[in-house]
């Protein structure tokens, strides 16, 4: 063999080997464990830099002695050193210790026939059951010591705080330690599926999510329903798809026989045993699962739970995905205490010595680091230990910064950090599914797939589409519910912190950060349209979905100087922003923007910075900002865009009682918006002259403007516009006497801002409709939906300002809490807080009901 060649020629070297075994690329891939795609790549020098673990598939799969593997290695451009660590044979050292390999078989080799009970080396040789015993100690009838798989459970020492259970191939499998934190329902599932008959179960998620944790308890609970034994076989070492049934068989302590298949072996072992084995750490395997398919078909007595960031995708697997632990959904201490993240990431804190109280100094902190964290097992654990010297609210902020560190000394190296977890990870998949993996780290909150490709840039969409799809079987993404039909996806935040520090060392992270903002200020811009019109719910999700994409965009475009790009971004959706509560963080991103902005851009900020200080009840804030916009509307000589910033103007001086000034500007509004087709504003701007008469006492016009204005709202087919055109004239309703009409509009506002999620309609809806209550006798559930409206403009920055409503709704807020006396007021006003969106619902119906018998009597 010609081992000349100079470094970096990895292709004519494979070749060279591969032609002189006279071997097809297929059959390389097929002893290898790779595609014949893959070896074709390498070939053709389109694949330079293999990974370590390629390379050394390759040379088993060649069996190259030592001079060929080291020219193999040689060949690699800028990796040798690490690919020679990968292919060094193991060197001798005492059992135990780091690195040591001659305790037990090679990396990728099955156990050998020497590697029995017997012999086999572990820590718990004097205390596990032997081989030959079933669950509870028995001896399984017709065992042989040699022959039978171990079983661990009850009755044996390899239950859960136990010691580990003597494993003929060479791998100590312990049962953890620690108890299992929040899985209770996982649990029963995967045991139900056992007893239903399903044979083949995958649980599968992302690295760190608790697979092996829940499969070994799973093991032990389950043990004594199989007297053939319960075993675990950890095939993390193995890299090739070919050595997974020699080394179950190993673990099983079944001799290796060189003149016979394996799997023919295996199959007449387990003839006629119930037997249940766990398989951890298939996912670079997964070329073996047609074997186990067909292992699990001609054994019909076996059970094989398998563990796998990928699913196997034969038709006998029933998979079940694991999702991270849940977390608080919001502060308060006994959700913060009950929560299965937090109550996860306290235990192993307090292993390490640290306070175990949920207290009202900490809920929130605690609270926060499970969400920074996003229920992660593993980086929980790891995060865990911090809370021995630092507080909650210190090591929250080091999280936030520098991500989750190194972990305990007994978990696997793989899992000592999340990086470790991570790498692992990496090293299963192709170049440019880790290029993708790394710029997907730019997207905040999770990402639709219609943004991957003008985001990632990485060739036409069916290649984005084919390395999101490894990326989602490996569950380094993971699908999400999204808003509409486009798939949505994300990273879990310790997922994604890491792919952020790879994007950056990769060079990339600057040039993927300016699309992502170029793709979400187009994004912003594109739904400018569809907000004032009958899509607006739609529009709505899918900018909910995106909330924080967009916040990360604004704060991109600010840092290149590009004010106007900001302006425009913030302004396009600040309806956006009013409506799913958001007010007074688009309040802040417009207080940024810089002097750079065209005139244009500028009038789409201020009608935002207008609207948002109206929802947020800020009249006077407005009005410090009426000559700024009135004067920006002159310069600017596009009616479509001015329009709207004079109804906001002219609404501010109505609340501000400046009602000839109002006039004035609404009637502006109202030429402008009838100039540029704007329906939408001006069906605003005729609600906003429906207030002024409102103000100003002419009930008279009221009526007529406020009729036409809802006739507009419907036809409009806006839900915010039609919800505030009926909140406006339930409150003529209210002061014409008319109960029944006034119960019934506000019972449709309710109804249409529930279904559209409108914060802001229901701030003006829910506080009305309480007074209806109060006036019908039932001073319970005025006191309830005051809870309720209070509870969503807390939350949503809602302040209703309008003077008129706002003097309805406290005269009767006062005379709820006089007919109730405190007590009784303060149970129903907290229990309306607490209120879901049902809740609400059915108890606006309730009052409806009673008006409408208040009508018919």
């Amino acid at each position: 063999m010609d081992s000349g060649a100079a470094p970096g020629d990895f292709a004519v070297v494979l070749r060279r080997l591969r032609e002189s075994r006279s071997l097809t690329q297929e059959e390389l891939a097929e002893r290898s464990g790779l595609t014949a795609k893959a070896i074709g790549a390498l070939e053709r020098g389109e694949r330079r830099r293999p990974y370590p673990h390629t390379v050394r598939s390759l040379a088993d799969g060649l069996a190259l002695d030592d001079d060929e593997r080291a020219s193999l290695v040689a060949a690699v451009p800028t990796r040798d050193a690490v690919a020679r660590r990968a292919l060094d044979p193991p060197v001798p050292g005492p059992a135990g210790s780091s690195g040591a390999r001659s305790s037990g078989p090679r990396d990728d080799s099955p156990a050998t026939a020497t590697d029995s009970p017997a012999t086999a080396t572990s820590p718990a040789t004097a205390t596990a059951p032997s081989p030959a015993t079933g669950a509870g100690g028995s001896a399984v009838p017709g065992a042989h010591p040699a022959s039978r798989p171990s079983a661990i459970g009850a009755g044996g020492s390899d239950v859960p705080g136990g010691h580990p259970a003597s494993d003929p191939s060479g791998t100590s499998f312990a049962a953890p330690a620690t108890t299992l934190i929040g899985r209770d329902a996982e649990v029963d599932r995967l045991r139900a599926l056992i007893s239903d008959g399903h044979r083949l179960v995958t649980v599968t998620g992302p690295g760190g999510v608790g697979k092996t944790r829940l499969s070994l308890e799973v093991l032990a609970r389950e043990a004594s329903a199989f007297p053939g034994g319960a075993v675990a076989v950890d095939l993390a070492p193995l890299r090739q798809p070919a050595l997974v049934i020699p080394r179950v068989a190993a673990a099983l302590g079944l001799p290796e026989a060189a003149d016979t298949d394996p799997l023919d072996a295996l199959v007449r072992h387990l003839k006629g045993l119930r037997v249940l084995l766990v398989l951890d750490n298939l996912e670079q395997l997964t070329g073996a699962a047609p074997v186990l398919a067909d292992l699990v078909a001609r054994c019909p007595d076996l059970v094989v739970v398998a563990t796998s960031r990928a699913p196997l995708r034969v038709r006998a697997e029933r998979e079940v995905v694991l999702s991270p632990l849940a977390t608080p959904d919001n502060d308060d201490v006994e959700t913060v205490a009950g929560s299965p993240a937090v109550a996860l990431l306290l235990d192993r804190a307090a292993a390490a010595g640290s306070p175990t109280d949920v207290t009202d100094d900490d809920a929130a902190a605690l609270a926060a680091i499970a969400r920074q964290l996003d229920g992660l097992p593993l980086a929980l654990e790891l995060a865990a230990p911090g809370l021995r010297l630092l507080s909650p609210a210190t090591l929250l902020s080091r999280l936030q910064e520098t991500g989750v560190g190194a972990g305990l000394r007994d978990l696997p190296e793989r899992h000592r950090t999340m990086a470790a977890v991570l790498d692992w990870s990496m090293d299963l998949l192709e170049p440019e599914e880790v290029a993708l993996f790394e710029r997907l780290a730019v997207f905040s909150g999770g990402f639709s797939l219609d943004d991957v490709g003008p985001v990632a840039h990485d060739g036409d969409g069916a290649d984005v589409l084919s390395a999101l799809g490894a990326l989602v079987d490996q569950s380094l993404v993971l699908r999400v519910p999204a808003p509409d039909d486009q798939p949505r996806f994300r990273l879990l935040e310790p997922v994604r912190q890491f792919a952020m520090q790879r994007l950056h060392a990769s060079g990339q992270a600057t040039a993927t950060a300016d699309r992502h903002a170029a793709r979400f200020h187009a994004r912003a811009s594109a739904f400018r349209d569809p907000l004032p019109g009958p899509g607006l719910a739609v529009a709505l999700d899918r900018l909910e979905a995106d909330h924080a994409n967009l916040r990360s965009a604004y704060l991109r475009l600010l840092e290149l100087d590009r004010d106007g790009d900001a302006a425009e971004l913030a302004g396009s959706i600040w309806l956006h922003l009013a409506l799913r509560g958001h007010a007074r963080e688009g309040l802040a991103w417009l207080e940024r923007i810089g002097p750079g902005a065209s005139d244009v851009a500028r009038c789409r900020a201020l009608t935002g910075r207008l609207g948002l200080l109206m929802v947020t009840g800020d009249v006077e804030g407005m009005r410090h900002h009426t000559d700024e916009a009135v004067s920006l509307a002159r310069r600017v000589a596009d009616p479509g865009v001015t329009c709207e910033i004079l109804v906001l103007a002219g609404q501010g001086a109505v609340f501000a009682g400046a009602l000839p000034e109002a006039e004035r500007l609404l009637a502006g509004a109202a030429v402008a918006a009838s100039e540029s087709g704007r329906t939408w504003v001006a069906a605003h701007a005729r609600l906003a002259q429906g207030l002024l008469a409102l103000t100003a006492g002419d009930l008279a016009t009221a009526g007529v403007v406020l009729s036409e204005a809802v006739a507009t709202a419907r036809e409009l087919g806006n839900p915010f516009t039609l919800a505030t055109a009926l909140n406006i004239n339930a409150t003529l309703t209210e002061l014409l006497g008319d109960e029944p009409a006034t119960a019934a509009l506000l019972g449709e506002a309710v109804a249409l801002s529930l279904a559209a999620r409108l914060s802001w309609t229901l701030g003006y809806s829910l506080p009305a409709l309480a007074s209806v209550a109060q006036r019908l006798g039932d001073p319970a559930s005025a006191a309830w939906l005051f809870g309720a409206g209070a509870s969503i403009s807390a939350a949503d920055a809602v302040d209703p300002t309008f003077p008129v409503s706002r003097a309805l709704s406290d005269r009767g807020l006062d005379a709820t809490r006089s007919a109730l006396g405190e007590p009784a007021f303060t149970r129903e006003w907290d229990a309306g807080r607490a209120a879901s969106a049902a809740e609400i619902r059915a108890r606006a119906a309730t009052v409806m009901t009673r008006a409408g018998g208040a009508r018919s009597a």
